[in-house]
């Protein structure tokens, strides 16, 4: 993808996992997920928090409340909220290819894609809905190999053991069974 088809790609991948996010009851909060030790509103706050991460890192200041509660009442807005801001950031005129340390803009773009992609999985997996998310942005798999292939991989931890995808798999399964998830519950975080 060029840079511009990959931020046009996250626009999508944000609008579809705000839908799954918006489709999230406040009984389903202490569900499980697929990420070891999460229940649905721990990860519903991991996907507010890269956002705001992704976005202070486009900006130019970092974020140090990895640990805070980033939903507070209302996992909607939230989510939201952090991913308006974070379209807004990258849509920043020249951000694309600004640096960032040795790499571009578009690399942080790719890396929301990238946690979007899959931990939208996680949450389509933990709340029953489908988890064929963005079909035609698919699975950024070159990069994701790149930036995750040489990791350790631990049942249960970040990256659990590569998987084999079923015949059938969406891209974000493909790329969920890459990074060692399954519909399981706590096989990786």
């Amino acid at each position: 993808m060029t840079p511009a088809e990959l931020l046009n790609g996250c626009a999508r991948i944000l609008d579809e996992v705000g839908a799954l996010v918006e489709s999230v009851a406040p009984g389903q909060m202490d569900d499980p997920t697929p990420c070891a030790g999460w229940n649905v509103r721990a990860l519903l706050d991991h996907l507010t928090y890269e956002n705001l991460m992704w976005t202070g890192l486009a900006l130019g200041s970092p974020r140090a409340d990895h640990d805070a509660d980033h939903l507070g009442d209302d996992h909607v807005a939230a989510f939201r909220d952090a991913a308006a801001g974070t379209l807004a950031a990258f849509r920043r005129p020249g951000m694309l290819e600004e640096r960032f340390g040795p790499a571009p803009g578009w690399r942080l773009v790719e890396q929301v894609v990238i946690e979007m992609l899959v931990h939208g999985w996680d949450l389509a997996v933990a709340t029953g809905a489908s988890t064929d998310l963005a079909p035609e942005v698919g699975a950024p798999m070159p990069a994701v190999r790149g930036i995750y292939g040489a990791l350790p991989r631990t049942p249960g931890g970040s990256l659990g053991p590569a998987r084999e995808p079923s015949p059938d798999a969406t891209p974000a399964d493909r790329l969920a069974a890459y990074l060692g998830r399954d519909r399981a519950h706590g096989s990786a975080k």
